[in-house]
């Protein structure tokens, strides 16, 4: 299997894991939902949407490409009232993920970024 088509793989089964955790805790969500983008696509989906939270889900086992998307990531989710980014995967602990997590939660975005463990945390204490 060819890496882009593995990492595709891998990010279904994250949103998936994801939305399975929001089932098991009875919160009602929707998934895919259509929005349109900053350059003006009406062709990007969200991966999940709580009420007025727009969740985006990103895993990564190591670097690559998706370090460079996460700034177009964040400033879609700053068109909506409240936005996260779930960061799933071994990528994210190491040193550079750590940087990219710690950008996120800069003051720059009104959006934040929790690790997946983070996001289990919430979900289980009722704040999702």
């Amino acid at each position: 299997m060819q890496q882009g088509a593995k990492a595709m793989l891998n990010g279904s089964v994250f949103e998936a894991e994801c939305e399975s955790l929001l089932e098991e805790h009875g919160i009602e969500f929707e998934s895919q939902v259509p929005y349109t983008n900053i350059y003006g696509s009406n062709r990007s989906k969200m991966d999940i949407v709580v009420g007025d939270l727009y969740i985006e889900c990103k895993f990564q086992e190591v670097g690559g490409s998706v370090d460079e998307k996460i700034p177009f990531v964040m400033e879609n989710l700053e068109q909506f009232p409240k936005g996260m980014i779930i960061l799933g995967g071994n990528h994210w602990k190491g040193e550079r993920g750590q940087l990219i997590y710690e950008y996120i939660n800069s003051s720059r975005y009104k959006a934040e970024a929790v690790y997946f463990e983070e996001f289990v945390e919430r979900v289980e204490q009722g704040l999702i």
